[in-house]
């Protein structure tokens, strides 16, 4: 993973640079906001997130409109263009303000729906815990 296991290179980190392997799934991260994917993250950390998850393969897109959910995956309008994405998980993150419309259409539908961050406790908006939880549910999904 770009170590110099025979401790040649300078630092320890091999000539290659990091190995990072393919990710077995292609991953979206999508935002109605038309300023730059995690623009608003800190100068010294924005950076360094946006690279690992381009890194990775995640495909940023700002300025989406999300459109529906069905069996072909999520429609989005974006540059007033229409496309669907091919998607067979959605995680929505939709601010600090609970917003569980969704919850009982999706659950009569038989969809599995997790309640993260302010959807779950919004007495407590804690923007660690909704990250933590985000990250354990994506790692079990």
């Amino acid at each position: 993973m770009g170590i110099d296991s025979q401790l040649e290179q300078r630092g320890g980190l091999s000539a290659q640079g990091p190995e990072v392997p393919a990710s077995p799934r292609q991953i979206f991260l999508l935002q109605r906001k038309t300023s730059k994917v995690g623009e608003g993250l800190g100068k010294t950390t924005g950076w360094i997130h946006r690279t690992s998850l381009a890194v990775r393969g995640v495909k940023m897109l700002n300025s989406v409109n999300y459109q529906r959910i069905d069996d072909e995956g999520l429609h989005i309008l974006r540059a007033e263009q229409e496309s669907c994405l091919p998607v067979d998980t959605v995680v929505i993150c939709a601010g600090q303000e609970p917003r569980r419309e969704l919850q009982q259409p999706l659950l009569e539908m038989g969809k599995t729906v997790h309640l993260i961050g302010g959807a779950d406790v919004a007495a407590e908006l804690d923007a660690r815990r909704a990250i933590d939880q985000g990250t354990r549910l994506a790692m079990a999904l």
